[in-house]
């Protein structure tokens, strides 16, 4: 039985994370009405581009200068930051829930007082 390589399994996940951002209205750019939608459309943005990173980092890289050597450094080093930064973001939009179902129903409730989204989210 032929096995597929991590860069197959990878290309299928990326396929999997975008197949369900279209089923669910979960695009990037997609107004999405819960914050249970928000974070799902957040979450999974931020996974298909960390599929990406994993991508790139399992490719040969081709001869290059050590200009553009750096350049597509920083450019996968910005890629994988504005993934964190989005994760963060769903973690911020659940942190304002007290529960699964508020979540989902896109009941915002207030938190403790005193207690901000950043604090609530540590």
């Amino acid at each position: 039985m032929k096995t597929l390589s991590d860069r197959a399994l990878l290309e299928r996940a990326l396929i999997a994370i975008e197949q369900v951002m279209a089923r669910t209205g979960s695009a990037p750019d997609h107004g999405v009405g819960t914050p249970a939608g928000e974070a799902v459309a957040m979450c999974l943005t931020s996974a298909a581009a960390l599929v990406d990173v994993a991508q790139v980092l399992l490719r040969e890289a081709p001869e290059q200068s050590p200009e553009v050597q750096s350049q597509a450094w920083q450019a996968l080093i910005a890629h994988t930051k504005n993934a964190s930064r989005t994760a963060h973001q769903a973690v911020l939009v659940l942190s304002s829930q007290r529960n699964l179902v508020a979540a989902q129903d896109g009941i915002t409730l207030a938190s403790d007082p005193g207690r901000s989204a950043s604090q609530a989210a540590h």
